[in-house]
Formats: C-alpha cells, sequence, structure tokens
C-alpha cells in the first residue's frame, strides 16, 4: 500500500507541475469569475417597489390573464405550472430564487463542469501516452513495482485531478457568488416543477448534487480517454475522440432515442441530471439502470487498458 501511495503521490507532483495543468486552473478561475460579472452586470435583474410577494401576486394575476387567452395550447400547461409554483411560494412563505441570489448563481453555474471534464480528458490522455512518447516510460518500468500498479497509480492520479478541479470550482463558484452577491442568501430553496409535482429542496443541496452527477461524467469519460491513450499511445487521438464522444453522444442517443436498444449506449447513461429533471432521454432507463451501465462500461475500459499495458512490450 506504501508503494501504491509512493507512485499517486509521484503521479500528483508530475501532473501539478505541468504548466498545462496552472494554464487549466487559471482558466477554470477566469470563467468562474467571468461568469459572475456576467450575471450581476450584464444579465437584466427585476426590481420590484414591493417584496417578493407582491411581486409574485401580480405576476400570478399577468398570469391568470394569459392563461385565458392560450387556453386550449400548449402554453397553456406552463403558464399552469407557473401559477401553481407562484401560489406554493406565497402558501410556503418560500422566496423564490433570482439571478441576483447567491444559491441560484450557484447552481446554474453547473454547467461549466463539462469544462472539467475536457481538462480531465486531456490529463488523462497524456498521463501515459506522453511516457512513451518520450521514451520515460522504459525508466517507470524498470523499477521493482508491478506494472498494475504503475497504471493504476496513474488512472488514480486522473480521478485526484479531475477531484481537486471540481472541489476548487464549487469553491470558487460559492466565494464568487457570495461576494458579487452578498444580500443573496436569503432564499435558499430551489422549487421546480417535476412531473406536474412541486418538488421543493434546499439549495446547496441540489447545488452539490448536480455537481455530484456532473462528476460522475467527468469519471467516466476520464477513464475513457485514460483507456484510448494508454492502448494507442497517442494524446491526440484520445483527446480528439474523447471531446467528440462529450459533444455529439448526447445528439447520437437523441436521433436514436425511438430505439430502445439505444438505452445500452454509454453516452445514453452519462448526463445524470436526466433524473434529476425527471425526463430520461429513453422513458425505459432508471437511475439503477445507468448505474450499472457506467460501471460496465468503466470496468470494460479499465479491462481493456491493464490488458493491453501489461502484455506490451515496451522496448516497440
Amino acid at each position: 500500500m506504501k508503494q501504491f501511495i509512493n507512485l499517486l503521490r509521484n503521479e500528483c507532483m508530475k501532473t501539478s507541475k505541468r504548466t498545462g495543468t496552472r494554464v487549466m486552473v487559471v482558466l477554470l478561475l477566469s470563467v468562474v469569475l467571468a461568469g459572475g460579472l456576467i450575471t450581476k452586470y450584464l444579465v437584466p435583474h427585476e426590481e420590484s417597489s414591493g417584496g417578493w410577494e407582491q411581486q409574485l401576486e401580480e405576476q400570478t394575476a399577468g398570469l391568470q390573464t394569459a392563461l385565458a387567452e392560450e387556453e386550449g395550447t400548449e402554453a397553456a400547461a406552463r403558464i399552469e405550472e407557473q401559477i401553481a409554483l407562484n401560489e406554493y411560494y406565497l402558501q410556503t412563505g418560500t422566496e423564490p430564487l433570482t439571478s441576483s441570489d447567491t444559491w441560484s448563481f450557484f447552481i446554474d453555474n453547473g454547467m461549466v463542469v463539462s469544462l472539467i471534464t475536457m481538462f480531465t480528458v486531456i490529463v488523462a490522455a497524456g498521463i501515459v501516452s506522453q511516457e512513451h512518447s518520450s521514451g520515460t516510460i522504459k525508466l517507470l518500468l524498470a523499477r521493482p513495482v508491478s506494472r498494475w500498479k504503475v497504471l493504476f497509480s496513474k488512472w488514480a492520479a486522473v480521478i485526484v485531478f479531475a477531484f481537486f478541479m471540481t472541489g476548487l470550482f464549487i469553491t470558487a463558484t460559492f466565494l464568487t457568488g457570495l461576494a458579487l452577491f452578498p444580500d443573496g442568501l436569503a432564499a435558499d430553496r430551489s422549487v421546480e416543477m417535476v412531473n406536474g409535482e412541486i418538488r421543493d429542496w434546499s439549495a446547496p443541496l441540489y447545488g452539490l448534487t448536480v455537481y455530484g452527477l456532473q462528476f460522475v461524467e467527468v469519471v467516466i469519460y476520464g477513464t475513457m480517454a485514460f483507456m484510448i491513450g494508454t492502448v494507442f499511445r497517442n494524446q491526440a487521438l484520445s483527446v480528439g475522440i474523447s471531446l467528440t464522444a462529450l459533444f455529439m453522444g448526447t445528439q447520437i442517443v437523441f436521433l436514436l432515442s425511438s430505439y430502445e436498444w439505444a438505452k445500452y449506449i454509454l453516452f445514453a447513461n452519462t448526463y445524470l441530471i436526466q433524473y434529476l429533471d425527471g425526463a430520461p432521454m429513453i422513458p425505459a432507463m432508471t437511475p439503477a439502470f445507468s448505474a450499472v451501465m457506467l460501471l460496465l462500461y468503466a470496468v470494460i475500459f479499465l479491462g481493456a487498458t491493464f490488458t493491453v499495458f501489461s502484455k506490451r512490450d515496451v522496448a516497440d
């Protein structure tokens, strides 16, 4: 165990000392700050002379007028849902989240986690292939350490990198939201209409759940890039395939969503927020099904990676 920890520490040190890693950290923090500044100064915020209760009552009155005009149309259902939400806020005394609230910024910024997925793919794709291209793989394997431990320490270093970047992102997002919207902590409930029912969550818990579900996607794409980079020893190929899958996978599943077998495709299961939204891409899918499929794909990716790496002659 001590041997593995030393290997992992060595891999983490090598990753942290790379200029590319520092650039990623700076870029990630810059994106968080830029997003906060845009939200504060460029996104229009509704101003009301009264409190949020008066604002909701005025909005509900306007929606009821619109509902009478839109009766029988598709828009009527959305208007009815918004009226029901407004009534829930008023009845329970729950202040709704707005774009000028800290927790609203915290939740909405979750979409930026895709940037961490890209960074993790780049690190995972190069952590083994760069050892081959620089020739240091021979020195690494010349040590009295099992090959599987060397490879596992590299995969674990990728996961540590992903975890560090996600933790840094969450911390930076919260602090940025707190600094830019210091009076925006009063509204701390996330209320949504999901499948015709009102869901009332603690806003911090909801935000952390969004980040947690997206972290699973980070790990899966990082593991896939790790496999491609190790098997083909080509970082560019691994990054290209993995990022193409990241950005095109969901669209491919959407086109094939009329076929039930499409639920077995990896990309149909990586976006776990679909269950939080109550709208899985394929109706037959469930959270348990996606968990099993993701675990199965991870085992296949790692199995192929360890098999090829263990049998490959490093002299070639």
